[in-house]
């Protein structure tokens, strides 16, 4: 797939702040949503241009969780704000004919078509609870969301104390 006419999010918000120097970013809380029987990270933000607009940009973006290919499982929510902030410029000033950035289509590809240039990640080491070996340790998707929340900390024994712990991550 030719991504020649995409932008990066990186150079729309370059373009974004010389074009607006007092330009403001505010990042929601990350929602986990379910439509039907599938999971996402949903991301909202808004952009003010000055401090006194009165119509700021907002933009929404969901990512699959867990995520489909080598570029997001593990950093879906990270994705899904990198989407989110180059949406939110996109809605703001022309890019060009599409509104996607590269790396939300590269996103979407299967892992046998991306880039040359992107490496693909050896696959991180699966860590398992004490107790692993029974129905009640916490789930993959569990740890990967704790991952993803940045937790740092000992793992969780059992898919309570995950579901526990990520409620209290969250807010």
């Amino acid at each position: 797939m030719d991504l020649t006419n995409y932008v990066d999010v990186p150079e729309r918000f370059r373009q974004a702040l010389q074009r607006w120097p007092e330009l403001r970013v505010m990042e929601n809380r990350p929602e986990i949503i379910t439509i039907g029987d599938k999971t996402f990270i949903s991301v909202t933000m808004q952009i003010w241009r000055t401090p006194d607009d009165p119509i700021p940009a907002q933009a929404t973006c969901f990512e699959p969780f867990p995520g489909k290919t080598s570029f997001t499982r593990d950093s879906e929510q990270m994705n899904a704000s990198t989407s989110c902030l180059g949406r939110c410029l996109g809605l703001m000033m022309s890019f060009g004919p599409k509104m996607a950035s590269a790396e939300e289509v590269r996103n979407r590809q299967p892992d046998t078509v991306a880039p040359a240039t992107l490496v693909r990640q050896p696959e991180k080491p699966r860590t398992q609870a004490l107790g692993a070996n029974s129905s009640n340790a916490p789930s993959e998707a569990q740890l990967r969301f704790l991952r993803g929340l940045n937790w740092e900390g000992p793992v969780p024994e059992t898919r309570q104390d995950a579901s526990a712990l990520i409620k209290r991550l969250q807010g």
